[in-house]
């Protein structure tokens, strides 16, 4: 009788063992699935932030208003009428009235270049 209630106490201690290992797999991978739920829904918010900037974006460029800044600064267009100002610098201001090539001609600046007169 000793030794059948022996052989019982193991099988169940065994059984026990096996049940915790199963449990415990069980737990870690359920922490698994819920670290790769967070770092996908995570990712998730970040798509959506990125697609409503993207999406304000192209309202943005799509409106008139970018379309006329963009023709003003990359085309050099301008309203009917309108008059176009440039501001030059004092220092360019300088440079453009004092130098005597901008009066010369072609062939005369190439002479000035090569012979130095």
């Amino acid at each position: 009788m000793n030794k059948d209630n022996f052989l019982v106490r193991i099988i169940i201690a065994i059984a026990i063992v096996y049940l915790l290992f199963v449990v415990g797999k069980t737990l870690y991978q359920s922490y698994q699935v819920r670290q790769e739920i967070n770092g996908l829904k995570t990712e998730i918010e970040t798509m959506r932030l990125t697609n409503k900037d993207l999406s304000e974006k192209i309202i943005y460029y799509q409106s008139p208003s970018y379309q006329e800044k963009v023709a003003r600064e990359r085309l050099g267009l301008q309203k009917p009428g309108e008059k176009v100002i440039v501001i030059l610098p004092e220092d360019a201001k300088k440079v453009a009235e004092k130098d005597p090539y901008d009066k010369l001609s072609g062939p005369e600046k190439w002479w000035k270049f090569f012979f130095r007169n």
